[in-house]
């Protein structure tokens, strides 16, 4: 009897909002703190993040930092 994965019954597409959503978290304090260190940079790759899966490269090229 072969045991199904989890990870197998999700899409590529589904693990690329899933690391995107853990990103945005992760940047959070970024877009409420005004004199966080780079901040221009950290919300422009929020903003890369949010308008990725409407882009040609979603989800096989990640936005960086």
């Amino acid at each position: 009897m072969a045991l199904i994965r989890l990870e197998d019954l999700i899409t590529p597409e589904q693990k690329a909002r899933t690391w995107r959503d853990s990103e945005l978290a992760r940047t959070d304090v970024a877009a409420t703190v005004s004199d966080y260190p780079n901040a221009a940079a950290v919300l422009a790759y929020r903003q890369a993040l949010r308008n990725w899966p409407s882009t040609d490269s979603f989800p096989n090229t990640r936005p960086e930092l």
